[in-house]
């Protein structure tokens, strides 16, 4: 029987975001998650960001559908919603996510760039 995979789950500032970003530009192993609402998603993201909902009745069943061996990035506003993911993250079995502390608020607020 294989061992289970070893499970990194860690909060992140903006500026060691900013620096993973970078360093995993371009990888097709690297997804970077915004949480927030369509709405939200829309009004101003994370370049490169997919949109999942928090808020949907099957954001459980539609994070399990992600390949749990690539490397997340995850943020909503504030870091409420994404802290409330990491647990979901873990249970599912995701091995290796960044949770952004302060959300994308607190992104904005260290000078970094949003698209729209």
């Amino acid at each position: 029987m294989d061992a289970p995979a070893t499970q990194s789950i860690e909060l992140i500032n903006a500026g060691e975001a900013n620096q993973l970003l970078a360093d995993n530009s371009g990888s097709g192993d690297f997804v970077i998650l915004d949480i927030r609402t369509p709405d939200e998603f829309n009004s101003g993201r994370i370049a490169g960001s997919i949109n999942l909902d928090f808020y949907e009745s099957n954001f459980a069943s539609e994070l399990d559908k992600l390949d749990k061996d690539k490397t997340y990035f995850v943020y909503c506003n504030s870091g409420n919603r994404s802290g409330s993911a990491m647990g979901t993250m873990r249970d599912l079995g995701f091995t290796d996510v960044y949770d952004l502390d302060g959300g994308i608020q607190a992104w904005y607020s260290s000078g970094f760039e949003i698209t729209q």
